[in-house]
């Protein structure tokens, strides 16, 4: 089994597992978040613009690794998306590709799969907050239950809903996971509670583990749980 991460030059490995490098830069700067397709390509956002508050348009972007090789490194790049201003998730799925960028989810469609954008994204829910951005919406996964869930800081706030949503349309937000359906278009808290997660994952048997920072880092969480907050 083979797992693609974000790592330093002086990271350590357990005895029995092994690193090796798959890209660097320059092929790519300040990498937050990633997903491989079911070709093995693997998409990674990058972030020049960090720690930027204000919103709108940046030089950030979504790129596009791949092996065409297959020697376990790189050897083509592609961008995806530009204009784009701290992006902290993409997932790939259901057409196109999910690309958390507050205040927005975008969904940029790419019905062949071909690595480029059928048209301009669609904007799928609005309102998460900038005030701390290192707390952003973060780490787009795809549930075994169909959803994508995503997760959220304890000190940026968020009011989130549908783009032109009156405020008591919009869901409130901040530390939890959230998760979307990209079928019913529902948008809902999956949890709440911890402090910084960026990191949700799921076991063979569909339960959801979490990491995060300052208090306890590793979290077993379920559906409706409220858990400890490193503040408020």
């Amino acid at each position: 089994t083979a797992i693609a991460g974000m790592a330093t030059a002086d990271s350590t490995t357990p005895a029995g597992v092994t690193a090796t490098l798959f890209a660097a830069e320059p092929l790519l700067v300040n990498p937050s978040d990633l997903d491989i397709d079911h070709r093995g390509r693997i998409w990674v956002t990058e972030s020049l613009e960090y720690p930027r508050r204000e919103p709108g348009p940046g030089k950030d972007r979504v790129k596009v690794l791949e092996d065409t090789d297959n020697n376990g490194s790189v050897d083509k790049v592609s961008i995806f998306a530009e204009g784009l201003n701290i992006p902290s998730g993409v997932a790939v799925g259901h057409g196109g590709v999910w690309v958390a960028n507050a205040p927005d989810i975008l969904f940029y469609p790419d019905a062949n799969g071909d690595g480029v954008a059928d048209g301009k994204p669609t904007v799928v829910v609005t309102g998460f907050g900038r005030s701390d951005t290192h707390e952003l919406p973060n780490s787009l996964t795809w549930g075994p239950d169909g959803w994508l869930y995503g997760c959220h800081g304890v000190f940026t706030h968020s009011k989130v809903g549908k783009p032109g949503a009156t405020d008591e349309d919009r869901l409130p937000l901040n530390a939890s996971v959230w998760r979307y359906h990209p079928k019913k278009d529902i948008f809902e808290a999956f949890m709440n509670g911890t402090s910084n997660p960026w990191g949700v994952d799921f076991n063979d048997k569909g339960q959801a583990f979490l990491t995060a920072c300052v208090i306890p880092h590793l979290w077993h969480v379920i559906q409706g749980g409220r858990y400890h907050r490193q503040g408020g």
